[in-house]
């Protein structure tokens, strides 16, 4: 076990007074005993969170020197708390998060501004512990059994009309199919959520529509409950992927809270092996959720030279606070051919990123798909549209299966 130094310099340094808290179940009391080996360290814990934390009237933060906390990605209200605990404590209070995922850059320095002076992985202070099996199997469930790590691909436009949500179905209808050569082979499980819950039309182009689950936690402003999942997904036999459609009434595109968000992708995570994101064409307060979770980032433009414009708005916008979001450019409803090698090396330079997928125009197919309500590839498997996104396709199977990526 390696613990940074944060215990204060002297001679004949008193121990360390040590508090460890999290909300997840056993975290805090695993991390207490690993640590309360260290003789220099005086340790107690809290299964609480950070945020509960700071408004506990009971605890003296002034007689604690060092506060070990689990780090919840998108979390503000942690945030929040740090700078409400520092004002309680002493002036040499110290801040270690733990967290068990791999943080973006962007991430990492929210917390450090936020008063972090120390960010480890968990592992190098509580590793893993074999759990006893439990006594009872639970119930079986919609998305019960072998818990995944799931690929977030979101999808936007930078203008409208250029095929984001027809992409995402299409990606989805692409990756749910069963190996090549194996038509009986395992297939991935794949999602596809309508995050634009004030328009969107994700559910209604394949007849699929909510039943009222999701308006229900929109307007609750809670993190989604346990079975929460199973009961706003909707299963799309003909594509054989998942459904969560934009709830029928409308709703303000602000009633969905970052953290309500937050939780929800974490659970999709855990159930999928791929969910793919249909995002509004507005930049809203909890798109920060999608940005500190996706592992790919799609953006459907076309070479009008206004459409570039507002890419590099939306680029620039997004990266501002996540540098290392991982942004692909996506020439839709366009070929290669119809661009000239000077107007193509124009855009690249004015986008500062090469361009390499290019989606091209098949008004046919779309009108077909439809009237039918299925995605285009699931009527035409080996049209152009299918050629051009297996690169795409492709690459996130490979992501997926890298055992180096951010785990869930």
């Amino acid at each position: 076990m390696t613990m940074p130094n944060l215990a204060p310099s002297g001679p004949d340094p008193e121990p360390t007074r040590t508090l460890v808290v999290s909300n997840s179940a056993g975290t805090a009391a695993r991390v207490a005993a690993a640590l309360s080996q260290d003789v220099s360290l005086t340790v107690n814990h809290r299964d609480t969170s950070l945020a509960d934390l700071a408004r506990v009237p009971s605890v003296d933060i002034a007689a604690t020197d060092l506060i070990i906390f689990d780090i919840r990605v998108g979390n503000e209200a942690d945030l929040d708390a740090l700078q409400t605990l520092r004002t309680m404590g002493h002036d040499n209070l110290k801040f270690l998060g733990i967290t068990a995922q791999t943080l973006t850059l962007a991430t990492a320095r929210a917390l450090m501004d936020a008063g972090v002076d120390e960010v480890i992985p968990m592992a190098s202070i509580a590793p893993e512990t074999p759990q006893p099996p439990p006594v009872e199997d639970p119930p079986p469930q919609r998305h019960a059994g072998d818990l995944h790590n799931g690929l977030i691909v979101a999808v936007c436009s930078a203008r409208g009309g250029v095929g984001a949500t027809t992409t995402a179905l299409n990606l989805a209808t692409q990756l749910a199919r069963p190996p090549k050569g194996d038509s009986h082979g395992p297939s991935l499980r794949v999602a596809v959520i309508d995050l634009d819950i004030q328009n969107g039309v994700l559910g209604a182009s394949l007849d699929v529509h909510d039943e009222g689950e999701v308006m229900d936690w929109l307007q609750s402003g809670t993190a989604p409950e346990e079975d929460f999942i199973p009961r706003s997904i909707k299963t799309y036999e003909a594509g054989a992927f998942d459904v969560m459609p934009a709830p029928l009434a409308f709703a303000p595109l602000d009633i969905l809270q970052s953290e309500m968000l937050a939780a929800l992708l974490d659970d999709l995570r855990l159930a999928y092996d791929f969910v793919i994101l249909d995002l509004p064409r507005a930049v809203c307060e909890w798109i920060d959720a999608v940005l500190t979770r996706a592992d790919k980032f799609l953006i459907l433009t076309d070479h009008a030279v206004h459409t570039l414009r507002q890419t590099r708005r939306l680029m620039d916008t997004f990266t501002d606070e996540h540098p290392s979001l991982p942004i692909e450019v996506v020439v839709s409803k366009d070929s290669r051919t119809n661009n000239s090698t000077a107007a193509l090396k124009e855009a690249e330079a004015f986008l500062d990123r090469k361009i390499t997928n290019w989606i091209p125009r098949d008004d046919k197919s779309a009108r077909r798909a439809a009237d039918a309500g299925q995605p285009m590839l699931a009527l035409r498997p080996r049209s152009p549209v299918a050629k051009a996104l297996a690169p795409i396709v492709d690459s996130l199977k490979d992501a997926h299966a890298s055992s180096t990526r951010r785990r869930a």
